[in-house]
């Protein structure tokens, strides 16, 4: 199939206007039939029920990244300081360590559960002012996983925006991105429970396109969100492009397959830093999108690695609920 012919069975199924600042991370909870997101400038956690309900949970700071656990309540979270247990409902923390505090211009970013039930997260530098280039690698922005512990282990340094984090079906392949380098990587596991080989070249992006959130579909194909592009591309295993989904927005942000079937592909966007002329030329910047596809997901990973602590200290937040 060549990237002209874009299959026509993937129709819009329903557009969510959220208007999200940075909408983020959207994972698909098949358990109890629901997608969650979170809008990291905004400071709001989504839960949307299939065709239903939208319920918003705010957050104690920037929530980036996040995946599923065995409590369905509790996520295990990459807050813009480091990483922990979150409970939106209940505003509770359960805090596991705390990253790059001594690097100021730096945040957490893109984060997700691999096959093995192991989360990984990366940061990213948000200051203008800072040339990334400039930096020593070790002073740049890091790719983690989390050890049983809870603790960071450094995988990954020289980043300037890690993104894109998917993982094969197999769990034998991770893919990741750094987004102004316009490049996704992919890296192989050389044991299911070790660290990931040196990285090679899976594709490059030009233009105004820059590589976003990811997942694979049940062919093995990754689906990648293209901030700036308008876009969502789909690609071989290979690494070949295979079509292009144009969206109603211009910065498309991340993506999950969802729904009863796991045939809809969820796709989250962001209003951050539009001009007034970008922000009218589309109708739907900071919304969620959801379409039917002739294609099928694979259900998320629940985190397990590391596991909550059910009897260690828990951080009570206050603030309002929004619905």
């Amino acid at each position: 199939m060549s990237h002209l012919s874009m299959p026509k069975e993937i129709q819009l199924h329903t557009c969510l206007p959220v208007e999200n600042e940075l909408g983020e991370g959207v994972v698909w909870d098949a358990r109890q039939q629901c997608a969650f997101w979170t809008d990291i400038l905004g400071k709001q956690f989504y839960r949307w029920d299939f065709d239903d309900h939208i319920t918003q949970y705010p957050c104690p700071e920037r929530l980036c990244s996040f995946g599923l656990t065995p409590e369905p309540d509790w996520f295990i979270v990459a807050f813009e300081s480091g990483f922990a247990f979150f409970n939106p409902i209940e505003q509770q923390i359960q805090w596991l360590t705390k990253v790059e505090a001594d690097l100021p211009y730096t945040r957490m970013n893109d984060g997700k559960v691999d096959r093995q039930g192991r989360f990984w997260a990366g940061s990213m530098i948000e200051d203008d002012k800072v040339d990334a280039y400039q930096l020593a690698k070790d002073k740049r922005a890091k790719l983690y996983r989390l050890t049983e512990n809870g603790q960071a282990k450094p995988i990954f340094d020289d980043v300037i925006i890690a993104n894109g984090l998917s993982f094969s079906s197999d769990g034998q392949t991770m893919y990741f991105a750094d987004s102004p380098k316009q490049t996704v990587w992919r890296s192989e596991f050389s044991q299911p429970s070790d660290t990931s080989s040196r990285q090679e070249i899976f594709f490059e992006t030009s233009g105004n396109a820059f590589p976003d959130g990811s997942c694979i579909d049940n062919q093995g194909y990754l689906w990648n969100a293209q901030w700036g592009s308008a876009s969502v591309k789909r690609y071989s295993p290979t690494g070949q492009l295979d079509f292009t989904l144009p969206i109603d927005c211009l910065q498309p942000s991340c993506v999950s397959f969802g729904g009863p079937n796991l045939n809809h592909l969820i796709i989250t966007s962001a209003r951050d830093g539009l001009s007034r002329g970008e922000d009218k030329k589309y109708n739907n910047n900071g919304a969620v999108f959801v379409y039917r596809t002739p294609y099928q997901g694979i259900a998320e990973p629940i985190c397990t690695v590391p596991t909550r602590q059910q009897h260690a200290a828990v951080e009570t937040v206050s603030v309002s609920l929004k619905n």
